[in-house]
């Protein structure tokens, strides 16, 4: 059975660069995208998703407010946060929401696709994804 990966950005160049890649050296996975953190809770109630990397600065609804949503209603999915500005305060934050890992953009998108492919994984082993 193919895993879901959710990338939840903005930015449509970083979509297009981390699909791209992610295609590369995540075969065995279904790739959905989503512009804001609304449109992506739209996803993950309608479909089954096992693993989300999202951004934290976005418009409609942040990456922060997607991530306490997912740990209330949806605890088992794990997830990544992506930002160009990590900050003590932030870093904080996502800690409290259960996201261990934040990337700092700029990103290689190779890099950041086997970074992904690598947590996911993992993840599968240990029983989370």
């Amino acid at each position: 059975m193919k895993k879901t990966i959710l990338l939840v950005d903005d930015n449509w160049y970083v979509l297009q660069g981390l699909l791209i890649s992610l295609r590369m050296c995540a075969k065995n996975c279904v790739i959905l995208l989503a512009g804001h953190g609304k449109e992506a809770l739209d996803i993950v109630n309608s479909v089954p998703v096992d693993f989300i990397l999202t951004d934290l600065s976005m418009p409609v609804m942040d990456g922060f407010e997607l991530l306490g949503y997912l740990r209330k209603n949806h605890p088992h999915i794990p997830a990544i946060a992506m930002t160009s500005g990590l900050t003590p305060e932030s870093r904080e934050k996502l800690h409290a929401l259960g996201v261990a890992r934040c990337v700092e953009k700029p990103f290689n998108f190779e890099v950041m696709a086997h970074t992904i492919s690598d947590e996911f994984e993992a993840l599968l082993r240990e029983g989370h994804a």
